[in-house]
């Protein structure tokens, strides 16, 4: 059955893995294709999937005025969106909690987390007027754990933990689940902001002794998409090959 789909930060990383995954799945299904800024890059990715359902649009997650101009620009367009996938992050180069700098704090809050609220809030209506729906938010396994050097990340994913499980529980009576995928250490370019030394010690420590790659985690996120999960809601689902003993 053909869906609407719509996919925040797909340029790159495990978002392109899931534009990957579902432009392969579901020929038939429209598939909305977000990025911060075009490039030939990007245009290069989008024309090497052969799938001409795919429509590319560009804002710029800190510009919150524009952000909710396009989103609904593309609720009136479409009409119906079967699909979300908050996949847009960011990950800045680590620090403690005590030099922690505001304009750091704030950025990745601003990417992270309230994008990632307008956007549901907008999309939500058009699920609710359809009375279906399917979210899948990105987490991390760092807003379970708290890993150490990274405190503006780990807090901004610990909130999107708490949207996920607050989400599930109001939107459930309008037949929308929602649910989120919390990757371990993946194989993608925000693992250059994480310290060598850092990157090493979570490695070893890690009993699966490698990094996911992305299409590993985009299947997850796919199958909470599916009626194949269909009775799993307000989940966070922790894809980190076993996890890691300190």
């Amino acid at each position: 059955m053909a869906r609407t789909i719509f996919i925040t930060g797909s340029n790159r990383g495990i978002g392109f893995a899931v534009l990957n995954k579902f432009s392969k799945k579901e020929q038939d299904s429209k598939i909305i294709a977000h990025a911060r800024i075009e490039t030939p890059e990007f245009l290069e990715k989008l024309a090497s999937l052969k799938n001409n359902n795919i429509e590319p649009v560009y804002f710029d997650l800190l510009d919150t005025e524009n952000l909710k101009k396009q989103v609904s620009a593309i609720i009136k367009s479409y009409k119906k969106i079967d699909v979300l996938i908050n996949n847009a992050g960011v990950v800045k180069a680590p620090k403690s909690f005590l030099m922690c700098d505001e304009n750091t704090l704030r950025e990745t809050f601003e990417i992270n987390f309230f994008a990632q609220v307008f956007i549901t809030q907008l999309i939500t209506r058009a699920m609710i007027r359809n009375n279906s729906g399917a979210i899948v938010n990105l987490a991390s396994v760092a807003g379970i754990s708290g890993i150490e050097g990274q405190f503006e990340y780990v807090a901004s994913k610990s909130a999107v933990i708490g949207m996920t499980k607050r989400l599930a529980i109001e939107l459930a009576p309008y037949k929308i689940r929602v649910n989120a995928v919390a990757p371990g250490m993946t194989d993608t370019e925000m693992m250059s902001n994480m310290e060598n030394n850092l990157r090493e010690k979570l490695l070893s420590n890690s009993i699966s002794k490698r990094l996911a790659q992305p299409d590993e985690i985009a299947d997850v996120i796919y199958f909470l998409t599916s009626v194949e999960s269909s009775y799993i809601n307000g989940q966070i689902l922790t894809v980190n090959g076993g996890g890691y003993v300190f």
